[in-house]
């Protein structure tokens, strides 16, 4: 009789182990299977916002793009996509057995911390529900499979105000005794180090660096990012065509430098090969490209000094390129237009002074002043075309 009873609970036992046993396993497979759907969906929308964003600011392209990309990896038709309802900047399609959530313009705390704005940035999100075999054993019927990924073009729309493309010297933005109030409105980055010195130093837009930082004194506001070496931006324009201008004009200098003054006022396009362009005293206004390009080891530089100046780009583009060296000296000046500088540095000092311009230089720039307020020129002369990545 004893026997029989234990042989009875073994029984039991062993039936209970097998049926923990075998749900056991219904689970592995039953989250094997909504496993691999989260992995294949997030493969799914990463390649849809980085797609996507390349299209971006253009957000209805954008939007369109990602969507046919989802498609095209759901192994659909490219345009095997229904728009369902639109919600903000938030559209939802019904792709194959996905709902696919697109949402841009957008923003979060990564994108505000990258300094990437809202309509450079796109949100993909899906949503799947996969049904369960043994889960229906207990009354479940299906699970919910979700991914979501964010893609940016983080350089796309920058129109920077300073670009140094030297990896071995910074940009340096410092006061003098009295130290204060350099404003920057646009972007700026440098390939080297960012060093500031003084007081309510700032910038509007994200500053982009591959070094350090160094920031000392008080009141400075810099939205830091640190970033891969850049390219260094061409120059947009042709100096075959203006140096044919300048000709045309008759002023086309070479072997010798040539001097600006408020006696001598410069218009149109200057082009001064094997020399400098060097003005001096007060009260210069003008609509002026100047160009000074190094020939026979000699020349290649622009310099400024005096006050009240006011030049403005003759073809609302190029300002000054100059193939050494830009130098900028005075107070109550007015700069407009692109300063290219393609083999040397850019040196700007001075105070009480508004600029609308976009300096590049090969091999560093250094603003040291106050009250220096330099505002992003529009149209913008020197923008990126972005860089596609994903931030989350």
């Amino acid at each position: 009789m004893h026997r029989r009873s234990r042989a009875g609970q073994t029984l039991i036992v062993l039936v209970a182990s097998f049926i923990v046993l075998m749900l056991m396993l219904a689970l592995a497979m039953e989250w094997g299977r909504l496993t691999r759907a989260r992995t294949e969906m997030q493969q799914w929308c990463d390649a849809s916002a980085l797609a996507g964003a390349a299209d971006l600011p253009n957000a209805s392209a954008a939007k369109n793009v990602a969507a046919s990309y989802y498609a095209r990896n759901l192994g659909l038709n490219e345009n095997d996509y229904k728009l369902i309802s639109e919600s903000g900047n938030t559209s939802t399609y019904q792709i194959g057995t996905d709902t696919v959530h697109i949402t841009t313009p957008y923003e979060d705390d990564t994108t505000r911390s990258l300094g990437i704005s809202p309509e450079y940035a796109i949100k993909v999100c899906s949503e799947r529900d996969i049904g369960l075999y043994f889960g229906q054993l207990l009354g479940i019927l299906s699970m919910r499979a979700s991914a979501c990924a964010t893609a940016v073009n983080s350089g796309a729309g920058r129109c920077f105000v300073f670009f140094n493309c030297d990896p071995t010297q910074p940009i340096t933005i410092t006061g003098s005794n009295v130290g204060h109030d350099i404003s920057i409105d646009g972007s700026i980055h440098t390939n080297q180090d960012l060093i500031v010195h003084g007081h309510r130093h700032r910038c509007s837009g994200p500053v982009t660096y591959v070094g350090k930082v160094v920031i000392t004194g008080s009141g400075h506001y810099f939205n830091t990012v640190k970033v891969p070496v850049q390219p260094c931006p061409e120059f947009p324009m042709s100096l075959d065509e203006y140096r044919k201008t300048a000709q045309s004009q008759g002023q086309l200098i070479i072997g010798r430098d040539y001097r600006i003054d408020r006696n001598n006022p410069p218009s149109g396009v200057v082009y001064v090969e094997g020399g400098d362009i060097i003005g001096s005293g007060g009260g210069v206004s003008a609509n002026v490209t100047l160009i000074a390009v190094k020939a026979g080891g000699r020349g290649g530089n622009i310099k400024i000094t005096g006050n009240s100046w006011n030049l403005k780009a003759s073809d609302g583009v190029t300002l000054m390129y100059a193939t050494d060296s830009v130098e900028i000296n005075g107070t109550s000046n007015s700069f407009n237009g692109l300063i290219y500088i393609s083999n040397g540095d850019m040196r700007w000092t001075g105070s009480n002074s508004t600029s609308y311009v976009t300096v590049v230089a090969a091999k560093g720039i250094r603003v040291d002043g106050n009250d220096l307020i330099f505002i992003r020129p529009q149209p913008c002369p020197i923008a990126t075309g972005g860089q596609i990545s994903l931030v989350e």
